[in-house]
């Protein structure tokens, strides 16, 4: 096996847009995180919970009673890394809040009342990426590498 080329594990999970949800997802990552011995665990931890946070933030204000009331996290672990997407149906992040993550760094944001997790997110993993699917689905994407949790 090419090391970081082929997933040791792919996961997909649909979940509804419920506190419970939320609070299930950041156990997974949790468990993720020491199973797979991620970089920075709690970093790790914390960003998927801002994604998962952020998502079920877009699906609520959408107020639509639909399938749409659903995210999915999906999860792929090599070798090297951990990638975690996180997908829903809301109307994505405005292209304002990828602007200012780009220009701005986490503590310009402390005080700011939205817009921190992107940031917190883009400065705590390896790397970030957002992906707007045909379907109208709009996914975030980060990946931490693997290593020894000190």
């Amino acid at each position: 096996m090419i090391s970081g080329c082929k997933a040791m594990y792919e996961m997909k999970i649909q979940c509804e847009a419920t506190d419970e949800a939320i609070d299930f997802c950041d156990l997974l990552a949790e468990q993720i995180a020491r199973f797979f011995s991620v970089h920075d665990r709690d970093m790790f931890v914390l960003s998927v919970h801002e994604a998962v946070i952020n998502s079920v933030a877009a699906i609520r204000q959408s107020g639509e009673e639909t399938e749409k009331n659903t995210f999915v996290l999906s999860l792929r672990i090599t070798e090297e890394d951990v990638t975690v997407t996180v997908t829903d149906e809301g109307s994505g992040i405005p292209i304002k809040q990828i602007e200012r993550m780009r220009e701005k760094s986490l503590e310009d944001m402390l005080l700011a009342e939205s817009g921190r997790g992107l940031l917190l997110i883009k400065e705590t993993m390896d790397d970030i990426w957002f992906e707007r699917r045909e379907n109208g689905k709009c996914a975030i994407a980060m990946k931490m590498r693997r290593g020894r949790n000190g």
